[in-house]
């Protein structure tokens, strides 16, 4: 989905791991199918872009483990310009798997509170 559901605006590392900053694209396919007319982004692909924001931080291919106290508050209406946060805290790897909380947010309202873990092969 990168690049085409979203756009990757700037990385930046913090004390607790990172914020990744994309800003939406409205005319996504994705949009028309969920809902028409009245357009949200989807929980799963929610999901999937942190997926993908990690494994481009951690420059590792990842596979999603598992979903844990996952909070949806409120919905994404994706708009032109529409800028969203995603910050990763509390990385920790264990075997071959690691875990992180993120937490989706813009300037005003948060989207979502998800724990992930996901599997990679070690290097």
């Amino acid at each position: 989905m990168t690049d085409t559901l979203y756009t990757t605006i700037n990385v930046e590392d913090n004390e607790n791991g990172f914020v990744a900053e994309i800003e939406t694209n409205p005319s996504h396919i994705i949009y028309k199918a969920h809902f028409p007319g009245n357009p949200i982004t989807p929980g799963v692909c929610i999901i999937k872009t942190a997926g993908e924001l990690l494994e481009n931080k951690i420059n590792r291919k990842l596979w999603l483990k598992t979903v844990k106290n996952v909070k949806f508050l409120s919905v994404i209406i994706p708009a032109e310009g529409k800028r969203i946060k995603y910050t990763f805290s509390n990385f920790k790897e264990e075997d071959n798997d690691c875990k992180v909380q993120v937490l989706v947010n813009d300037e005003t309202t948060i989207y979502a509170k998800i724990s992930l873990t996901f599997s990679y092969e070690r290097i």
